[in-house]
């Protein structure tokens, strides 16, 4: 029981679920999302299910499962740094050994990328990309100052493409990508910051170890406030409508500038931990409102 609690939390559950939701997000947003909901609601009475459940669960399903393959390499990657920062991860703690672990990262990328067969070429072409970024960050550039960071900042946003190729709307899947995008970066850049005692024992050279702290919570907070006046911007341009300005003006800007105002004030381990996850939390509103804003809301 203990070790299979222990590949389950390897995995990273709750990223899987908003990365699924992400994708979701992107491939419904060509359309009016609620309707889309509704439809899929009633479709039992109907027969058989509309016709963009399928693509649309099959890229959610393929970008969790090779993202949980990446967490998994990460894991592996980091039992040195992980032993100080967090030693009940699954692998530091013994629950999971090395060997195992590399066997649990292979299961899943082959399951991920069978996922990715129903969105034809363009879909296995984003899962191979993704797929390479995460093992080329986990590798190698997680070491190099803010290109890590960029990385992960990149398959956050591709997320939202993958699922506008399930749901061929990748023009409009590109708003959501940029915030996301955005957000990633601002709360990777805080994470170094908060595993900056156990990086630096590792040698792990990230923008906390190399810049300091300080210095990466500032370039932590501009992206985030950046990221509060860029989601404010389809408002402002009349792009979305009045749900999407509430949920932003009262979920989601606030959480942001609280996020930059706190890291620039209190710079514990204790505190950016807390903070990032905050800005963890508040990741579903944002995808709520994205949903209401491309429903006319």
């Amino acid at each position: 029981m203990a070790a299979l609690k222990g590949f389950i939390a390897l995995t990273r559950p709750v990223n899987m679920l908003i990365c699924g939701l992400s994708v979701i997000c992107g491939a419904i947003i060509g359309d009016r999302p609620v309707t889309l909901f509704i439809e899929l609601l009633t479709s039992p009475g109907r027969g058989s299910p509309p016709a963009w459940v399928f693509r649309t669960g099959a890229a959610a399903l393929s970008a969790s499962l090779i993202l949980a393959a990446g967490n998994v390499l990460n894991d592996i990657c980091d039992v040195s740094s992980d032993s100080i920062n967090a030693p009940k991860r699954p692998i530091p703690s013994g629950q999971v050994t090395v060997r195992k672990a590399y066997y649990f990262f292979g299961i899943l990328a082959v399951a991920g990328f069978i996922f990715a067969v129903p969105l034809g070429i363009p879909g296995i072409a984003v899962a191979l990309t993704a797929f390479s970024l995460l093992v080329i960050y986990d590798i190698k550039l997680k070491g190099v100052p803010l290109a890590g960071n960029i990385v992960v900042a990149g398959l956050g946003g591709l997320a939202f493409i993958y699922g506008g190729i399930a749901g061929n709307c990748i023009g409009e899947a590109l708003i959501p990508a940029s915030f996301a995008m955005l957000f990633h970066l601002g709360r990777e850049i805080l994470k170094d910051a908060a595993d900056i005692r156990g990086d630096k024992i590792a040698g792990i050279k990230t923008t906390a170890t190399v810049w300091g702290v300080a210095a990466a919570c500032r370039l932590a907070s501009c992206v985030l406030i950046l990221l509060a006046v860029v989601v404010a911007l389809p408002s402002l341009t009349g792009r979305f409508g009045v749900v999407y300005t509430i949920y932003i003006a009262l979920g989601v800007c606030p959480v942001l500038l609280y996020a930059a105002a706190s890291s620039l004030t209190n710079q514990s381990e204790s505190n950016l931990r807390r903070v990032s996850m905050i800005l963890k939390v508040d990741m579903p509103l944002g995808i709520i409102a994205v949903l209401a804003g491309f429903q006319g809301l």
